[in-house]
């Protein structure tokens, strides 16, 4: 297939190598240069620097994952993409996998027509991503899917199909987000608290890392949090993000949460206290400042 991948963060860096190395024709970009450089050594077309809706001409499939929700508007609506997709009522599909608003996939939907937009938010770290481990929530018309079996299929054999609504898929993948994240800042203050009454890492790892009280995905930050090497897999500035989407998409429905509203201003400290661009285990460094440990 002829697919574009927008965004050349992490996760879209690994989506366009999964995509290059099953043989299909890409086209990477990124608004700024060389974030694919040694994609475009393995047979990518790199684009970056040109405009996004310059990028997708004639491509069978437009894969934006990008930052937030202002960032893919910018990039689809106001870039030309959208534009781009629609001028002349080809084929092409969008398929959004970044994490935002169901609000904003709804605009999306508009932007190029219901008939032409996929959401497909991705469960899983991008060291999931790169060995196809990954969950790909799919939501979008099933004509649609049907014609992007080959791109799946590349990409994993983990998809959730959650019918026509791309609403849903988001709501889907915030929830899940809001598990992990919660999660995180619970250990850390478990950590915390055990270190405080003086039990050492070595016992924490032993108890914690056979526990079936730790979900896996906390297992798998428990060293980093307990040795405090952060390298970012899921920053605590896109934390912050997911928990305010999730806090908003909850008061839409009348709902107030307050676990919610408290993990979300811990991200929103770390962020504040310069680890925005480490992973989120970086939340236990506040704990570990209260204790006068050095962070």
């Amino acid at each position: 297939m002829r697919i574009a991948v927008l965004g050349m963060g992490r996760m879209g860096h690994e989506v366009a190598g999964r995509l290059v190395a099953g043989g299909h024709d890409v086209t990477v970009w990124n608004r700024s240069p060389h974030k694919a450089d040694d994609l475009a050594g393995r047979g990518a077309t790199d684009r970056s620097g040109s405009p996004a809706g310059e990028a997708v001409r004639g491509v069978e499939v437009v894969v934006t994952l990008l930052s937030d929700d202002a960032a893919v508007r910018a990039v689809v609506i106001e870039g030309g993409v959208a534009e781009a997709i629609t001028v002349g009522g080809g084929p092409t599909t969008l398929v959004d996998m970044s994490t935002v608003s169901p609000r904003t996939s709804q605009a999306l939907a508009e932007s190029v027509g219901p008939e032409r937009f996929v959401a497909s938010p991705v469960l899983g770290a991008p060291s999931a991503v790169r060995s196809g481990r990954a969950v790909y929530l799919v939501a979008g018309p099933p004509e649609r899917l049907a014609a992007l079996g080959p791109m799946f299929v590349t990409l994993s054999a983990r998809h959730l199909e959650l019918g026509d609504d791309p609403g849903r898929a988001l709501v889907v993948k915030l929830l899940a987000n809001s598990l992990l994240l919660s999660g995180v800042v619970v250990l850390g203050e478990v950590v915390a608290t055990a270190r405080a009454a003086g039990l050492d890492d070595d016992f924490l790892r032993e108890l914690l890392g056979s526990s079936p009280i730790l979900a896996p995905a906390l297992g798998d930050r428990l060293d980093n949090m307990l040795s405090g090497q952060h390298g970012a897999r899921f920053t605590t500035a896109l934390g912050a993000k997911d928990v305010r989407l999730a806090e908003e998409l909850a008061a839409a429905y009348g709902l107030r949460l307050p676990v919610f509203d408290a993990v979300k201003r811990r991200y929103e400290e770390a962020v504040a206290e310069g680890w925005g661009g480490d992973d989120l285990t970086a939340v236990v460094e506040l704990n570990r400042r209260a204790l006068g440990e050095p962070g």
